[in-house]
């Protein structure tokens, strides 16, 4: 399971780095949404579960995104950040709506105990938007920028509350 996780995670990483590449080479590349979904603050997971029982559960909260999201959907973790790259169509399918069905009617075994904040943040944005080149970015650091500037780039919000 732990090998599955880390193989998707290389994948994503290449694709991500794919995909801002082409961001940069073309003035029209294709629309995708990337979504990042944060378990708590910082260390909450481990503290209210342990570190062993709160990665077991993020690894099972990865499989059911996995395979709830389209093949064509890439899910990968980066610690206790989910992160889903979503290609789609603009003018047939509200991707907001997709992701909030989704992470509602997913299961998402005992995670539920932390507040999940859901960002969406829909692509390309102009380059200008980003404050820095992201083809000279890796993917990782990419999205680790995506993510420290949340609040300045998302295009949609949600918080899903603790149930505790």
């Amino acid at each position: 399971m732990i090998l599955k996780d880390i193989e998707a995670k290389a994948h994503f990483v290449r694709t991500l780095e794919w995909i801002t590449a082409v961001m940069h080479r073309y003035s029209f590349p294709i629309q995708f949404d990337v979504v990042h979904i944060a378990h708590g603050n910082g260390n909450e997971l481990g503290e209210k579960y342990g570190a062993q029982e709160a990665f077991r559960q993020l690894v099972a909260v990865t499989n059911s995104l996995r395979d709830t999201f389209a093949e064509t959907d890439l899910v990968a973790r980066d610690g206790s950040d989910l992160w889903v790259i979503v290609p789609y169509m603009p003018a047939t399918e509200k991707i907001y709506d997709k992701v909030v069905k989704i992470l509602q009617d997913s299961v998402h075994d005992g995670l539920c105990i932390v507040e999940r904040e859901i960002s969406i943040f829909s692509l390309p944005m102009h380059l200008t938007e980003l404050g820095e080149d992201p083809s000279k970015l890796t993917a990782l650091e990419f999205l680790s920028h995506l993510k420290d500037n949340r609040h300045r780039y998302r295009s949609h919000h949600f918080c899903l509350p603790s149930s505790v």
